[in-house]
């Protein structure tokens, strides 16, 4: 009898009215003040409600049930498809919503609608592919801002593709802690471009040095991401190295002073195509016939394997004694690097750009270091 009652006042009452009406009957429902036959009877009230002709009407019933598991379904996927104002409310929080009521949202939806799934916490695989799948920029800036969605690391890879030109979503990304070392390689490239096509950076600097700063960039962005790279991230990192052509001499030397190790192995067996457990095996040896054929498969130039060498075998004797702080690695390592090659440089006029890139990895290692006991302090 609730239900009749309800339509018969609603053809006499005001706009008004009717939404305290709602109100009234919302609020009963979703804090469980009725029996259940007369639950059944206001719901049934509620859902005549969702063809009212007012807004105002609709938008109450929303505000009310949209965080309560205590109301109809069918009433809540009503709300979802009506105005955006509307939809929003319930779109955003209603736990009423499945996971496939989600997608069709997220692929048939408006894009507010599309923005307020994008903000929901806990997203499930499903739900994300399918807002990543709709291209929608703005959808995207707020699941990218969103710190409860646990993206996969493919579709963080497609949004940083679609959307590497785009400031505000690349930014939101590097925000996030989770993206692959990869992805957020690529994306401090696309920054580092951007910042070198500035006009006022043209201007003041000129072509010639932009060029190089871009570089210089680029390499900082690789060192600093050595240096913080996860076990599960080392193979598409360097993947992404190889093919993005920045596996570099520098930065092969790099990873061995640093101790990362494992990622030499995995760019070594990428450049000279050899099994990677193949290519372990050869560097913990060390043995000079055979790291060096590794490295002429791989493509390193001639006149670098002698450092490689040096490199490896420093890392081996530092890694394996107790007394060294982990701190001093790097630089360790880098010092034994640099006494072994000016021994190996007397008398050869042939390895100046060698020379070169081992003072500036020593520099910077020696900075890195630096940095890495300044943080220890401050935390202390």
């Amino acid at each position: 009898m609730l239900a009749q009652h309800f339509v018969s006042w609603c053809a006499v009452a005001g706009s008004a009215e009717r939404a305290s009406g709602v109100a009234l009957l919302a609020e009963a429902v979703t804090q469980n003040r009725f029996l259940p036959a007369e639950t059944r009877e206001a719901e049934a009230a509620l859902l005549f409600a969702l063809d009212d002709p007012s807004p105002r009407v609709r938008a109450t019933m929303a505000r009310i049930v949209a965080g309560s598991d205590r109301v109809s379904r069918q009433l809540v996927l009503g709300l979802a498809k009506d105005t955006d104002e509307i939809a929003t409310r319930v779109v955003a929080r209603s736990p009423m919503l499945s996971a496939g009521d989600l997608v069709d949202l997220a692929q048939s939806g408006s894009p507010a609608v599309r923005l307020a799934v994008a903000g929901r916490e806990l997203l499930l695989p499903e739900v994300m592919a399918a807002l990543v799948a709709s291209g929608d920029r703005d959808a995207l800036l707020e699941l990218s801002r969103n710190d409860d969605a646990a993206i996969a690391p493919d579709l963080l890879r497609r949004m940083g593709a679609g959307f590497a030109a785009d400031g505000e979503l690349r930014h939101a990304l590097l925000l996030r802690s989770d993206i692959p070392a990869d992805l957020r390689h690529s994306l401090l490239m696309a920054l580092g471009e951007t910042l070198c096509s500035l006009p006022l950076v043209q201007g003041a600097l000129g072509e010639e040095r932009v060029a190089q700063l871009s570089q210089e960039l680029v390499e900082q962005a690789t060192a600093a991401l050595i240096d913080l790279l996860e076990r599960t991230d080392v193979a598409a990192f360097a993947e992404h190295l190889r093919t993005t052509q920045q596996l570099t001499t520098a930065v092969l030397v790099r990873a061995v002073c640093c101790g990362r190790v494992d990622l030499f192995a995995a760019a070594l067996a990428r450049l000279s195509r050899l099994p990677e457990a193949r290519v372990r095996s050869l560097i913990v040896d060390a043995s000079e016939p055979s790291f060096t054929a590794l490295l002429r498969a791989a493509g390193v130039p001639f006149a670098v394997v002698p450092l490689m060498l040096s490199a490896v075998r420093a890392w081996k004797d530092v890694s394996s004694g107790d007394e060294i702080d982990p701190v001093d690695l790097a630089s360790t390592v880098m010092d034994r690097v640099v006494i072994a090659f000016r021994a190996q440089e007397r008398g050869r006029d042939d390895l100046e750009a060698v020379r070169d890139l081992l003072h500036r990895l020593a520099s910077e290692t020696q900075r890195f270091t630096a940095r890495k006991r300044a943080e220890r302090y401050l935390a202390a």
